[in-house]
């Protein structure tokens, strides 16, 4: 069956994440001062590099389950890494293990994350714009669907100057573990757990916000699952839902990926791919 639909993650997926996450880590680092005094900086980048060190063991967990690998980009880390600190310098309240105090600290990297995620110049990989516009060119449809905020990623896109229009999906929620709002049928093939041998925690595929967004972007543009491609740079968090569904999908290799990844994609036989570049994307359709 032919590809109508390719969907595109965006954040490390069409942006350089090197450079961004360079920018980012360094607004973040700024405000971690600023907060807590230059004295505490040596624990936060222990806490940095604990995080890394631990991956991809360590998951991302937003409080349903682990769903990407703790390393997988600097956002990420850094969320997780902001727990670790505030427990470590036993920060009043912050390091608290109350339910209470872990919505504090929630609030707290949720504020820290928007604030240094805005200071970020928008840099994208050097292919971004010509891939997106020869696949625009091959196939009737394009959607970018990302966790980020739409107006966000809608506002950073416009840096390209593409000569096509893309839709942008965002608050995808693809690390939130839990059941659709409807079409439940449809999910009944994607099972609750998935383990790997390289992999001691399992992979949670049944991502339910992502699956309805998904569903409406079928649904919008009259496409099926079997008719798409979804490219992705983090292969739990943006590939494995909708590989279980029936897409096809592509992996653009980010700088520090996992032996688990490569099991997955090699598991998926010809629904999955894997580039350095988004180069990959057009060679896969053609």
């Amino acid at each position: 069956m032919s590809t109508r639909l390719v969907i595109f993650d965006f954040d490390g997926t069409l942006t350089d994440i090197v450079a961004e996450g360079r920018q980012f880590e360094a607004a973040y680092t700024r405000a971690v001062r600023e907060l807590f005094g230059a004295v505490r900086l040596p624990a936060w980048r222990q806490a940095l590099a604990s995080v890394v060190a631990e991956a991809p063991e360590l998951g991302w967990d937003m409080g349903s389950g682990a769903t990407a690998p703790g390393d997988a980009d600097p956002y990420i880390t850094a969320t997780l890494a902001l727990a670790r600190f505030a427990r470590a310098e036993r920060l009043p309240i912050l390091g608290s293990e109350e339910p209470a105090h872990e919505a504090v600290r929630s609030a707290l990297g949720g504020a820290l994350y928007h604030a240094a995620y805005a200071e970020i110049t928008p840099t994208f990989r050097p292919e971004a714009r010509r891939v997106i516009e020869e696949v625009a060119g091959r196939v009737p449809h394009v959607r970018i669907v990302t966790n980020s905020s739409t107006a966000k990623v809608t506002e950073k896109l416009a840096h390209l100057s593409l000569s096509v229009q893309v839709q942008v999906d965002g608050d995808a929620r693809k690390f939130e573990v839990s059941e659709p709002s409807s079409n439940l049928s449809a999910m009944a093939g994607v099972p609750v757990w998935w383990r790997l041998p390289s992999l001691q925690r399992p992979i949670l595929p049944r991502r339910g916000r992502y699956f309805d967004v998904l569903s409406r972007v079928w649904s919008e543009t009259g496409t099926t699952p079997a008719e798409t491609l979804v490219v992705g740079d983090i292969v739990e968090l943006d590939l494995v839902l909708p590989a279980l569904l029936g897409a096809a999908v592509h992996y653009v290799e980010r700088p520090r990926g996992h032996a688990y990844e490569a099991e997955v994609l090699a598991e998926l036989g010809s629904r999955g791919g894997t580039s350095p570049t988004l180069e990959g994307v057009l060679e896969r359709l053609d």
